[in-house]
């Protein structure tokens, strides 16, 4: 069952982080805001992923663009409401 999950989810993570890259660099604010989120999905299941590979720093790095993406969400989705 993992090793089913390892081999097909890597394949959906690298497609939920390339549609999140293309969302993220979108000029439409609701947009770049839809990707922040996707991005923070995305990375978490990375690091989902690495954990049952045993690659910690992995799963660190993607923690921490976790963190970056669901920050960055908040900081736009703020910057926006105070432009209107």
């Amino acid at each position: 069952m993992v090793d089913g999950f390892l081999q097909y989810g890597q394949w959906v993570i690298l497609m939920l982080s390339i549609l999140s890259l293309s969302l993220v660099s979108s000029v439409k604010h609701k947009t770049r805001l839809n990707g922040y989120i996707l991005t923070g999905i995305s990375r978490f299941a990375g690091a989902v992923v690495f954990v049952f590979v045993d690659l910690p720093a992995f799963v660190i790095a993607n923690l921490i663009q976790t963190y970056i993406a669901f920050k960055g969400y908040h900081n736009n989705k703020k910057a926006g409401e105070n432009k209107k």
